[in-house]
C-alpha cells in the first residue's frame, strides 16, 4: 500500500492543514472547498493531498490510487484562447459526479482556477453546490477568489494559504 500523500512542506502543521485533517478524520469535512492563496502550485498540492485523503480511506478500499489516477477523481481547468473553464464541460463534470463512485466511497472533483468559471458554467455548478450528491466533494482552487460569484463563495469553506512561508532555500 502506498504512502499517503504529504501535504506541501510549507503547510505542514499549519491550523489550516490541522482543521482539514480533523475534519476528514471525524467524517465532517464540508463538501464544498475553497482554497486560495498566491500560488496555484501550492494550492493544487493541497488539492491533491486532500482529494487522497478523502479517495483512500483504507476502510473502504485495499487499493491506493495517486489522486490524479484515482478513478473516482475529476478536474476541471481552463482552457481554449480564452482560458475559462466552459459551461459545457461543467455539466460533463457534473454529471460524472452524479454517478456513485467507482470504487471509492467518495468522488472529488479539483476546480483549478475556478476564478475563470464562464458565468454560464458557475451558475450550472451552482445548483450542484447547492444539493451536492452526498458522495461528492468539490475542491476549488484560486489566487482570486474575489472574481468567484458571491452564491458560490457563500457555499464554499474557505481556507486561506495567503501567508504560506515560503522555503528557505540554503
Amino acid at each position: 500500500m502506498s504512502e499517503i500523500l504529504p501535504w506541501p512542506a510549507a503547510l505542514s502543521g499549519t491550523p489550516a492543514v490541522a482543521v482539514i485533517e480533523r475534519a476528514i478524520e471525524r467524517s465532517r469535512l464540508a463538501n464544498s472547498l475553497l482554497l486560495h492563496g498566491e500560488n496555484l502550485g501550492t494550492l493544487a498540492s493541497v488539492a491533491h493531498a486532500i482529494a487522497d485523503r478523502l479517495l483512500n480511506d483504507p476502510r473502504h478500499q485495499a487499493q491506493h490510487f495517486p489522486p490524479k489516477q484515482h478513478p473516482d477523481f475529476f478536474a476541471l481547468r481552463p482552457a481554449g484562447k480564452m482560458r475559462q473553464i466552459s459551461a459545457e464541460v461543467t455539466r460533463d463534470l457534473i454529471g460524472s459526479i452524479q454517478v456513485s463512485p467507482q470504487i471509492s466511497h467518495r468522488k472529488v472533483a479539483v476546480i483549478y482556477e475556478a476564478d475563470r468559471m464562464h458565468l454560464s458554467a458557475a451558475n450550472i455548478f451552482l445548483k450542484t453546490l447547492e444539493e451536492p450528491p452526498d458522495h461528492a466533494f468539490f475542491v476549488l482552487a484560486t489566487t482570486d477568489p474575489q472574481k468567484l460569484p458571491a452564491t458560490i463563495l457563500s457555499r464554499c469553506q474557505r481556507f486561506d494559504f495567503r501567508r504560506v512561508p515560503l522555503p528557505q532555500v540554503i
